[in-house]
């Protein structure tokens, strides 16, 4: 009796083991730029970029399978919102708007907001210096939000343009229409460095952000994949791996918060 009772318990809760483990995550759709140089782009029918990079290494320390969804910049968070991604990956700012909505992984990189102008501008060293001139950001990106508090901190007028990708507005911006453009310090450094774009940063930052992936709320797999992917970024920064791709990238490493230095939200 005793026997076919622990058979019994065993064939009621073997089942139950096997059902939990199966909802552990595997995979991993994440929704990426195509243009967004040098965060995730595609060229010559490849997608690079340092987002690629860091998911080849969270793959490889949690055994998920990733696969990347591209678009436009301001495509990707309707990815996430309809359920066809399980979250963004191109340097996505954390700020109030978004936390409302998303929950966020551990940090990965924490990056200075630069004001970006053409070479010859050299009249232009600080945020109020762009007191009525037309400036520039990629729509759905954080820049809209930047160029908002930069108005109503320095109590300027500024006359501000959407594009619907970071492409577009770099080519306003080559023809001249357009004198400002805001960055993250990073993006914009590797595209100077290339020759990408031909231009200067302006000397005082606007704020330092804290970039990590967005996870949608209240939702199961959305907890359980925000749970992995964090723990790896933890291991990533300890490890040292994270700093590595930050070097290929860009000659300097992101992936710790900058001492005496307030994070923007």
């Amino acid at each position: 009796m005793k026997k076919l009772f622990k058979l019994l318990v065993a064939g009621i809760f073997i089942p139950l083991m096997s059902l939990k483990a199966s909802e552990t995550p595997t995979n991993i759709v994440v929704a990426s730029g195509s243009t967004s140089i040098p965060n995730s782009y595609i060229i010559h029918g490849k997608h690079t970029g340092h987002e690629v990079d860091i998911w080849n290494e969270i793959s490889k320390k949690t055994g998920l399978k990733v696969k990347f969804i591209t678009g436009e910049f301001n495509t990707l968070f309707g990815y996430l919102d309809s359920k066809k991604a399980d979250t963004v990956g191109n340097t996505i700012t954390v700020n109030k708007r978004r936390l409302e909505k998303y929950d966020f992984s551990e940090p990965y990189a924490y990056i200075p907001e630069k004001l970006v102008v053409h070479k010859d501008r050299t009249d232009i060293k600080k945020l109020k210096d762009i007191e009525g001139m037309t400036c520039g950001f990629s729509a759905g990106s954080n820049g809209g939000n930047l160029f908002e508090q930069i108005a109503k901190k320095q109590g300027i007028k500024i006359n501000m343009v959407s594009y619907d990708s970071s492409e577009l507005l770099n080519e306003a911006f080559r023809r001249g229409k357009v004198d400002v453009m805001i960055f993250s310090g990073a993006e914009v450094a590797y595209k100077i460095k290339i020759g990408f774009i031909k231009a200067r940063m302006v000397e005082e930052n606007i704020a330092v952000g804290a970039k990590a992936y967005p996870f949608v709320k209240n939702n199961e797999r959305s907890k359980e994949l925000r749970i992995i992917v964090s723990k790896a970024i933890k291991q990533m920064k300890k490890d040292g791996s994270l700093a590595k791709i930050y070097e290929k990238w860009y000659g300097m490493d992101f992936g710790h918060k900058p001492e005496n230095m307030p994070i923007a939200k």
